[in-house]
């Protein structure tokens, strides 16, 4: 499938109301989507300069830009810079049939010495890659494919923020510390998980096939993301007030479903954050092939109308007060009741052999913690070996 690929200028981040979210997006004219058989919501697989992939979703055109030329597709400049586009013009894209995952989790920054919260607006953005959200940093990584992928792309741009708050103008005088946690004196921040989906399971605001997903995700995601907090990090999840972390809580819009249950603890080690991208991936191909075959590739919703009809597809799944119970104790002695039988789960799910080792070392991490080994600190730049002289090269799996 061959494709003409233009840059707009409307897609530049400066000048469209999505900022970056500009460049994860490719936008196609009406009249090109049907010659070519493309819909909406789908993604496309397009090389890029390193010999590798970049996914980009498909939308609809600016009208400004259709009208220029309504067979050619549209990404932003900063898009077109790192995709390989003589291979686009010459051996074509392709679409891609697997779950893409994103995420955008946020961290703190810390002033070392008052241990004050200092806002990430003074050295970020609201939109970018690297951004600040209500005071928070915010790292925002194209979706991938893989977990290694998008770990990958997490590092990549947390050594940014770490390189860009080191060169700061502002604040020169004050030791400021990239800290990791799920909530600070009030503060919560989450590491929110996105799913490329398909189109119909995100077009209407109220579905209750949706619901019933987000039930699945808060059992195998939601207990497994606050296993690592214990009861050191508990204020996020456990707060009265607010939905905001608590199980069901999601968005969702015409390009992705997120899951905004996990914290910002996960992103203290690689070890913690490739393993939950790991869970997420598996959990979400299993739930959708399960989702299909029992619905006739989703041509019958009906199948699910309560509850207990998700217990047909997977029987161990607790009573939602239970789940609701579990996450939002400042304990996790109720979540760890069910560690061993999530893990047994996850085993015997499609896609666990790509994903078993970041699984393996996130549900070893636990099981150390649970026996009086020490837990990873909330240094980013440490576990995360962003500081030069620990080395810019390393390998996730080892760390």
């Amino acid at each position: 499938m061959k494709l003409k690929v233009k840059i707009s200028t409307l897609m530049a981040s400066d000048k469209s109301p999505l900022g970056s979210v500009e460049d994860r997006l490719v936008r196609i004219p009406q009249e090109l989507r049907a010659n070519l058989g493309l819909e909406t919501g789908r993604f496309l697989s397009l090389p890029d300069k390193n010999g590798g992939y970049i996914n980009l979703q498909i939308v609809r055109a600016y009208q400004e830009d259709r009208k220029k030329n309504s067979m050619s597709a549209y990404i932003s400049k900063s898009t077109y810079d790192l995709l390989e586009i003589s291979k686009i013009m010459l051996s074509g894209i392709k679409p891609v049939d697997d779950i893409l995952i994103g995420c955008d989790p946020e961290f703190f920054l810390i002033n070392a010495n008052t241990k004050n919260i200092i806002s990430a607006s003074h050295f970020f953005p609201h939109y970018g890659d690297v951004g600040s959200d209500v005071g928070l940093a915010e790292v925002r990584p194209r979706p991938a494919l893989k977990e290694k992928e998008l770990s990958n792309n997490i590092h990549m741009l947390l050594k940014e923020a770490h390189n860009h708050i080191n060169n700061r103008i502002s604040h020169r005088k004050q030791p400021i510390k990239m800290v990791a946690a799920s909530c600070i004196n009030g503060s919560a921040a989450g590491f929110h998980i996105h799913f490329g989906l398909p189109a119909h399971l995100l077009l209407r605001q109220v579905d209750p096939t949706r619901n019933f997903m987000i039930d699945v995700l808060d059992y195998y995601i939601g207990i497994s993301s606050i296993l690592p907090e214990g009861s050191e990090d508990f204020r996020r999840r456990s707060a009265f007030y607010g939905r905001y972390g608590k199980p069901g809580d999601h968005r969702h819009d015409l390009l992705t479903l997120e899951y905004r249950v996990p914290g910002g603890h996960l992103l203290r080690h690689p070890v913690l954050s490739s393993g939950l991208i790991a869970i997420s991936i598996v959990v979400m191909k299993d739930l959708l092939s399960r989702m299909k075959m029992y619905s006739d590739n989703f041509e019958r919703p009906d199948m699910f109308r309560e509850y207990n009809d998700l217990r047909n597809m997977y029987p161990r799944l607790p009573d939602k007060e239970k789940i609701y119970a579990a996450i939002t104790s400042p304990n996790i002695n109720a979540a760890s009741e069910y560690a061993d039988e999530i893990l047994e789960d996850l085993i015997r799910m499609t896609g666990f052999d790509e994903n078993r080792y970041a699984i393996a070392d996130y549900f070893s991490y636990f099981v150390d913690i649970s026996n009086g080994k020490n837990r990873y600190n909330s240094d980013i730049e440490t576990n995360w070996r962003l500081r030069e002289n620990e080395g810019q090269q390393r390998q996730m799996a080892v760390l």
